[in-house]
């Protein structure tokens, strides 16, 4: 048995974050739990979110993506420093974290997908996660059949690993049967609009490109429209707040992805662009123009922290 102030030595030992950058991705935050947004992953409600920012304000320093990336690139990561983006470009970043973290004196980066915010297209996993909440998925199965999927299979896995505007378009197609009009025009209002990424953007938030429609377009199944799904969005941003951001955030980050071809892509066009992904890893030094994320877990208090500082370590 130990001594009590040993006990506690030993404990915040474990509590202490590694000097680096920690960039915390989530989704929305939002109090709603939507059955498009179920199968996405990463809302928190704002309650949750705040804690988050209370609790990492003890052990670490809480700063924008701009000082963040500046003192990695600057080689100045001398203490743990925590950034907060929000993938997707969803609504409730502005409605619910934007208050919640100018009280915490910071700011933060919105991904945006520009045909979600345009409303020329919605999220093709929004209507996986739609379809899996309103009895669709049976019809989806038997839709995937004659492409070679079996019922063992997971469909957000198969579909990935299978991906093609024709898996697209069957989603599309059961999606439709299984929602009214009206529900379809509805699920938009999930997304910024134009309006309240420019509010973010003159707020000093950074407002990145994260490709027009979140295809797997950094895996072979889709890698031929790289270029053209982020330049879209290139253009979108440049036409809403005058430019494009210089990050280039992948849609999707799994082992398949092509980041060799990627940075060809790049290279061969004359395109400089810091890469973001999400690897959960801290990042500790500024190598091959790419950025890393952490997805938080659904953890408070002491055992949220204790995740990030296993990540350091």
């Amino acid at each position: 048995m130990c001594l009590a102030k040993r006990c506690f030595e030993k404990k915040e030992r474990v509590l202490r974050l590694k000097k680096g950058w920690y960039i915390l991705n989530y989704h929305d935050i939002s109090w709603e739990e939507s059955s498009y947004l179920v199968g996405i992953g990463g809302t928190f409600p704002p309650d949750i979110f705040r804690e988050h920012l209370s609790i990492l304000s003890k052990y670490a320093k809480l700063v924008s993506i701009d000082e963040g990336f500046n003192r990695l690139r600057d080689g100045k990561l001398d203490e743990p420093l925590v950034s907060f983006w929000f993938d997707d470009g969803f609504r409730g970043v502005r409605k619910y974290a934007f208050d919640i973290m100018q009280e915490f004196n910071i700011t933060g980066a919105l991904s945006i997908n520009s045909k979600f915010t345009k409303k020329e297209e919605l999220f093709w996993r929004m209507k996986l996660s739609y379809l899996s909440q309103n009895d669709g998925l049976k019809s989806l199965r038997d839709r995937f059949r004659p492409l070679g999927y079996k019922t063992s299979d997971s469909i957000k896995a198969w579909s990935m690993d299978n991906f093609s505007i024709e898996i697209i378009n069957i989603i599309d197609e059961v999606y439709k049967q299984y929602s009214r009009d009206i529900d379809r025009e509805d699920a938009f209002r999930y997304f910024e609009t134009i309006e309240g990424i420019k509010q973010l953007y003159s707020s000093s938030w950074e407002i990145a490109n994260h490709s027009a429609s979140h295809y797997p377009i950094s895996e072979d199944s889709y890698i031929d429209n790289f270029l053209d799904e982020f330049l879209e969005t290139s253009q979108f941003l440049k036409d809403t707040i005058g430019k494009d951001s210089r990050f280039w955030v992948l849609p999707f980050d799994r082992d398949s992805v092509d980041m060799k071809r990627v940075f060809n892509l790049l290279r061969s066009n004359n395109i400089d662009r810091v890469i973001v992904r999400v690897q959960d890893r801290v990042n500790l030094n500024f190598d091959k123009n790419i950025l890393y994320r952490i997805e938080p877990p659904y953890l408070r208090g002491r055992e949220f922290i204790n995740y990030l500082a296993s990540l350091g370590n």
